[in-house]
């Protein structure tokens, strides 16, 4: 008898890993704190930190960089917010 945990999508769990993520942004009383969380178990997180610093613009940075991965912004955002589904 197979693992039924192994038939989990991993995207799906990745889904659920941001949807937390997105969460705990909407939740915490200081977002860029959460981001530096974030960003201490994940080092490829230190140049968005870094450019936040810089006082780029959040949305702009967040739609550059779901471009340049190939992604729509709006339907990312749509997803990790329930609305695409």
């Amino acid at each position: 008898m197979s693992n039924p945990f192994n038939a989990i999508n991993p995207m799906n769990r990745n889904m659920g890993n941001i949807q937390n993520a997105y969460q705990m942004l909407m939740n915490a009383k200081n977002p860029m704190q959460v981001f530096s969380q974030l960003a201490m178990n994940n080092p490829q997180m230190q140049p968005i930190i870094q450019a936040l610093q810089m006082g780029q613009n959040p949305q702009q940075l967040f739609n550059n960089l779901c471009r340049q991965r190939g992604i729509d912004p709006q339907q990312f955002l749509n997803q990790i917010t329930n609305q695409g589904s």
